[in-house]
C-alpha cells in the first residue's frame, strides 16, 4: 500500500519544489501555453518561456496615453545546435512589435501573453504569466 502512494508522492514534491512537469508537447501548427520558466519540445525543438524583461502595459482599470508593451525572450534549440534566444515585443505601434522568430528551421510565434496587468499595485509574478506560442517548420 506505501508503494501505490510513492509516485504521487514523488510528483508533489516535484511541483512543490518548483521543478516543471512536462506535459504532452504540442504538434506543429498547434497553439500551445507556457507557464513562467515552462517549456515543450515541438517537432525536436525545445522551447522554454525563458523572461518577462518587461510588462508596462497599460493595466485594464487605468486610463493611460501610451498603451505600453511587454516584452519576453524564449529560448529556443534543435538537437545539436546552441541555443537561440528570441525576443518577443507587443508593443502596437507599426515597426515596434515582434510576434514571430526564426530558429533552426522553425518560426516561433507569439500568439498572447496573460494575464492582462489590472492595476499598476498588481505585478505579475514570473511563474504566473502565461505566454501562448506556435511553432511551424519554415
Amino acid at each position: 500500500m506505501i508503494t501505490a502512494w510513492a509516485p504521487a508522492a514523488v510528483a508533489v514534491s516535484l511541483l512543490a519544489a518548483g521543478c516543471q512537469v512536462a506535459s504532452a508537447d504540442p504538434g506543429l501548427d498547434q497553439d500551445f501555453t507556457l507557464g513562467g520558466g515552462q517549456e515543450a519540445s515541438v517537432d525536436g525543438l525545445h522551447v522554454r518561456f525563458a523572461d518577462v524583461l518587461e510588462d508596462s502595459r497599460c493595466p485594464a482599470r487605468v486610463a493611460c496615453f501610451w498603451s505600453g508593451q511587454a516584452r519576453l525572450t524564449v529560448v529556443a534549440q534543435t538537437e545539436g545546435d546552441p541555443p537561440t534566444t528570441v525576443e518577443f515585443n507587443t508593443n502596437p505601434a507599426p515597426g515596434q512589435g515582434i510576434s514571430s522568430g526564426t530558429v533552426g528551421g522553425y518560426t516561433v510565434t507569439m500568439r498572447s501573453l496573460e494575464p492582462y496587468p489590472q492595476t499598476p499595485e498588481e505585478a505579475t509574478p514570473f511563474e504566473d504569466y502565461r505566454l501562448t506560442l506556435s511553432v511551424a517548420q519554415v
